[in-house]
């Protein structure tokens, strides 16, 4: 047994020495003396060399505007308050343009129910003219037919049978069928 455990120990010890060298701990993670061990460091340089750059670049384009034509450096309390105004005074802006149009928009209601009002008014105004119109032509014409009438000869009345006076009585049927003949 004790070579067997012996052996064991000889194994772990050389696995040790091993990561010692190559900068591994027991579980065999990466060890960096210094850095912490939730990002490798084979992630972290790229992206401190790209917030580098941005950085280095930014500086730039803002030393390349000459120094009168750069904004004035706000700190964020007035900054907030100067866009809080400047929604403020876009809102009223907007607020008074929708209230300009609903104007508008009323006062074209109003025109063109004006409109259809006086349109209406004026087709009862015609459609009355015309029926004045028809009643005056048809009692021109009842005249002028009554006095082509009159000036035409008596015809004579047509003469009808008729029953006697003493037969003025309920006739039946078949006596007036032949009272017609």
């Amino acid at each position: 047994m004790e070579t067997g455990q012996a052996g064991f120990a000889a194994v772990v010890r050389l696995v040790e020495g091993f990561n010692d060298i190559r900068g591994r701990d027991a579980g065999g993670t990466r060890v960096v003396p210094g850095e912490s061990c939730s990002v490798s460091k084979g992630k972290e340089e790229p992206r401190r060399a790209r917030r580098t750059d941005q950085v280095s670049l930014s500086r730039a384009l803002r030393l390349s505007v000459p120094a009168e034509a750069r904004p004035a450096p706000v700190n964020r309390r007035d900054w907030l308050r100067q866009r809080k105004e400047e929604l403020q005074a876009a809102r009223t802006a907007a607020r008074q343009r929708r209230n300009l149009l609903r104007a508008e928009i009323m006062s074209a209601a109003q025109d063109i129910a004006r409109e259809e009002r006086s349109a209406a008014r004026l087709e009862a105004e015609r459609l009355k003219a015309e029926a004045r119109s028809a009643r005056t032509y048809a009692r021109e014409d009842e005249r002028a037919a009554a006095k082509f009438e009159r000036g035409q000869p008596k015809r004579p009345a047509a003469k009808t049978k008729t029953l006697a006076k003493e037969k003025s009585k309920l006739v039946s049927y078949a006596e007036l069928l032949r009272l017609r003949k």
